[in-house]
């Protein structure tokens, strides 16, 4: 065996070890954001799950806004994004116009009680994550947050 073929399969098997253990560790993060999202969504209201949650908050950040962005924005399906906003419609979390373009549709957005909530827990999360992150030079969260944004974009592009 040649030291090129030797490297190759070192070099492989470390790359598989790697990418297994990026596995393992996307798994984790998902467990903590579900367990976050579940926190936050009961923190805003008890009376919404994590997926209406969701919904609000890509309502927060893109309002006005149609339905047909919500579905394509939180990937969920037509019937589970009408049915939130219908929830969050009635729990007077968000308001409805008729979209000026097509008088059959409408836009959310959301009300100001949602907005100052929202603004609240995004502070409480700031500071949690802050509190989380003390040790950490600015250098290497300026690296984490390259890698999940460079991570995230390669997902996004599928």
């Amino acid at each position: 065996m040649s030291t090129a073929v030797t490297l190759e399969a070192v070099t492989s098997d470390a790359r598989a070890d790697a990418l297994l253990s990026v596995e393992n560790e996307m798994v984790r993060i998902l467990r903590a954001v579900r367990a976050t999202l579940l926190e936050n969504a009961t923190r805003f209201s008890p009376e919404i799950q994590p997926s209406g949650y969701s919904v609000l908050r890509f309502v927060v950040a893109n309002h006005p806004t149609p339905p047909g962005a919500i579905i394509a924005g939180v990937g969920m399906d037509k019937s589970a994004v009408s049915r939130q906003l219908r929830i969050l419609k009635d729990l007077g979390f968000v308001t409805s116009v008729p979209d000026p373009d097509d008088r059959r549709a409408s836009l959310f957005a959301p009300t100001a009680e949602t907005l100052e909530r929202m603004e609240r827990i995004r502070r409480e999360l700031q500071a949690g994550y802050a509190e989380r992150l003390r040790d950490w030079s600015e250098d290497d969260l300026a690296q984490f947050a390259r890698l999940l944004g460079a991570f995230n974009d390669t997902i996004e592009r599928r």
